[in-house]
């Protein structure tokens, strides 16, 4: 615990290192929000030099701006939630109106009417700004706070996630499944889209996941985590990008002036469910997604003051299967044929499906041929003789006193499981959040939330665990960590700064590794730490996975990312100046496939042409089809690469009713290279030695990585023929 706790102070001081790098001025992704508008009088004249003071009705927080000789006012860079907005002026009535609630990137718009009178006296209206957008041409679609409050989700199989109101906005299209993770943008590619968390990517290092599958699959946010989710189809503005389709946004929650906590459980329990078709009893199905939460202002002495508050929210959310709505009916070898009587091998019309004997294969008349076993007495056809040494000595035994009696008659579709598989990765755990915001005066604004997800080892499993092909994850825990600072240098002049670290470390397991040692030891492998997976065809269950140990498979997929954005009205113009940097990596640590995997099908025990063999055969007399082993000289590799963006925006009010939005955005993603210069690739242009320094060699590898292709960390000294393997191998001249 302590080993993880300094590492998350590194990673911190990191972020913070890197953002006091960064020009205040120069880099950017807000999800903040805008509120313009105008002011007129009882005539519709446009009235200048009005004060307008905003104020935050969840914290109280006050930003103020004049109306320019045109009428028009704006307040960006604003946090989601309901604002109070007063306006002042000689000669007029003071204006309120109360009921303003803006959305994740809004723009809103309030029309300002004064009325002549004494400032005295005060109008006070209560009404929402415009839900129609009069200031930009983006195409965006949100879920409002209160429809993820009151709106139900499914408990099926996974915590609830927020991100899956994504699915009812025009555009989303998730096919026949109807699962969010399927979800296409606007005409985008699958997993095209970008997902943004408390306004920073959530791409998962180098893997370049983002998107559905981050917010929605890897990382779910429950609904009381979040506070809205917008999802943004076109026409945005030149902060987004990074996307083939769509921007998804969450906001998370935030304390405000008033303490509320609640607590909550959603059950799904077995007698609710039907039996299912051939089982005899309703499967065991026990869902519990429960949690609470608080949040308020934190009065406390250094944290609260005349010039100083601050608020908290904290969420807990637990996840627990046990069982599932469906036990799996799989096939397994039937009794007689592990004792070599395979005459129950038959066709879908009742046909017996011979299998021969390979050591008979010979070549008669230009065919190879082979005898059908025919059992002890020679006329018992598809039965091996018990006293044959193949059948007494086989290995195969060794996996079959594991295996247990099959449930139904027939070779196929013979094993009802007794219990159903739930979901090995997520079925058990635990979801925080914690967030907290301090305001400093007025013109200062931080936050900070960290989403920590961390899960058990889980071995659920359709055979007996000595034969189980599932795998188990240990360590399972992630973290997704932002910080935020909103600043303001005058009512006109306003900076928003974002940072995030992300990561997931998974370790991916065998859960036979225990018992390496109650099988074979196969000749020739790369290592025994765990038995060897046994695959067959036919649609026979896999025995053993190849996974390998936990403790040598592991993956961390670590992003760092900062942006900033720089937001300056100037008379009829908003200007929004800004960038982004991103470091990503990813850290892969691979022991897998040691022991091997070894294929058994109809070919050994068959003939070409003839509907023949079995893979349980096979098996038997250990005549394998194929098989596959891993042999590492590195079995782990680090690669890393950042990424640099830059962009100008302008939205240009032209008249009340008319605006125009323009602006560019440059990327740049930088080739990756590996920590420790242990990456081989193909060159395609550069000269070969062994063919008079012709260019285009047909195979030309790096031990290091050179200048040409990828970011400079050797010599081109270190070219040479052939294609090479991680470690440097040549395999080809």
């Amino acid at each position: 615990m302590l080993a993880k706790i300094n590492r998350r102070i590194r990673e911190w001081t990191v972020l913070v290192v890197v953002a006091a790098l960064l020009p205040i001025s120069g880099w950017a992704q807000s999800y903040n929000s805008t509120i313009n508008g105008v002011v007129a009088d009882p005539s519709g004249a446009l009235v200048p030099d009005v004060e307008l003071t905003l104020t935050s009705v969840e914290t109280g927080k006050v930003s103020k701006a004049r109306t320019g000789p045109d009428g028009l006012f704006s307040f960006p860079n604003l946090q989601p939630g309901k604002y109070e907005l007063k306006a002042s002026a000689k000669g007029f009535r003071d204006y309120l109106q109360k009921g303003i609630s803006v959305l994740v990137n809004q723009v809103a718009r309030v029309e300002v009417k004064l009325e002549l009178g004494a400032e005295t006296q005060t109008i006070e209206v209560t009404e929402n700004a415009s839900p129609l957008n009069f200031e930009s041409a983006v195409r965006q679609d949100g879920i409002t706070p209160e429809t993820i409050k009151n709106l139900p989700l499914l408990v099926s199989d996974k915590v609830r996630s927020a991100a899956a109101f994504a699915i009812l906005m025009p555009g989303v299209n998730t096919g026949s499944r109807a699962e969010p993770f399927d979800a296409r943008i606007n005409g985008g590619l699958q997993s095209g889209d970008e997902a943004i968390v408390d306004g920073v990517s959530m791409q998962q290092g180098l893997m370049s996941q983002s998107g559905m599958i981050t917010i929605h699959g890897d990382f779910q946010y429950t609904p009381d985590m979040v506070s809205e989710v917008k999802v943004l189809t076109s026409n945005y503005e030149p902060q987004y990008g990074s996307t083939t389709s769509a921007q998804i946004i969450a906001n998370t929650k935030s304390g405000t002036n008033e303490f509320h906590g609640g607590a909550y459980e959603f059950h799904r329990n077995t007698v609710l469910n039907a039996r299912q078709f051939g089982a005899d009893v309703r499967p065991k199905n026990l869902q519990n997604d429960f949690g609470a939460f608080i949040g308020g202002p934190a009065k406390v002495p250094g944290l609260w003051s005349a010039n100083k508050k601050t608020y908290f929210y904290v969420n807990y959310e637990g996840f627990r299967v046990v069982g599932g709505a469906n036990r799996p009916t799989i096939t397994i070898p039937s009794l007689q044929e592990r004792n070599g009587d395979f005459t129950d091998w038959r066709d879908s019309s009742g046909n017996l499906i011979p299998i021969y004997d390979p050591a008979t294969t010979r070549v008669v008349g230009g065919q190879i041929v082979r005898d059908q076993f025919m059992g002890c007495d020679g006329r018992t056809p598809n039965v091996i003789c018990s006293s044959d040494p193949r059948l007494q000595n086989s290995l195969a035994k060794a996996w079959f006193k594991f295996l247990p009696d099959p449930t139904a008659s027939g070779p196929v579709n013979n094993y009802l499981v007794p219990k159903p598989v739930p979901d090995s990765l997520l079925a058990n755990t635990n979801y925080w959040l914690s967030r907290g915001d301090h305001y400093y005066k007025d013109n200062d604004h931080f936050f900070v939330s960290i989403y920590y997800q961390g899960a058990a080892a889980n071995f659920n499993t359709v055979l007996p665990l000595q034969l189980a092909d599932e795998t188990f994850t240990a360590p399972q825990y992630a973290f997704v960590d932002r910080l935020n600072w909103d600043h303001t240098f005058s009512p006109t002049l306003l900076n928003h700064f974002a940072g995030g670290y992300l990561n997931r470390n998974e370790g991916y397991g065998s859960i036979t590794t225990p018992y390496a040692d109650d099988f074979p030891k196969i000749p020739g492998v790369a290592g025994y730490g765990t038995p060897p997976q046994i695959d067959f065809s036919d649609g026979f269950h896999t025995f053993g996975s190849n996974a390998g140990s936990n403790i040598k498979n592991r993956t961390g997929r670590p992003s760092y990312v900062v942006n900033d954005l720089l937001t300056w009205v100037k008379g009829k113009h908003t200007f929004k100046f800004g960038g982004e940097y991103r470091n990503l990596g990813e850290n892969n640590r691979s022991g897998g496939n040691e022991a091997g995997t070894f294929s058994f099908s109809r070919g050994a025990t068959g003939l070409l042409g003839v509907n023949s063999g079995s893979p349980i055969e096979s098996f038997l007399l250990e005549q394998v089809d194929n098989a596959n082993v891993d042999f590492r000289s590195v079995s782990s590799w680090y690669p890393r690469a950042d990424a640099w963006i830059a962009h100008f925006g302008d939205t240009w009010k032209v008249t009340p009713k008319l605006s125009l939005s323009y602006g560019l955005r440059w990327d740049m993603f930088r080739p990756s290279t590996e920590k420790y210069d242990r990456s081989t690739f193909f060159d395609l242009l550069g000269p070969n030695p062994s063919a008079g320094g012709r260019p285009r060699p047909p195979c030309v590898c790096r031990k290091r990585m050179g200048s040409r292709q990828l970011r400079a960390k050797s010599p081109r000294g270190n070219l040479e023929k052939g294609l090479c393997s991680s470690a440097g191998y040549r395999l080809c001249a």
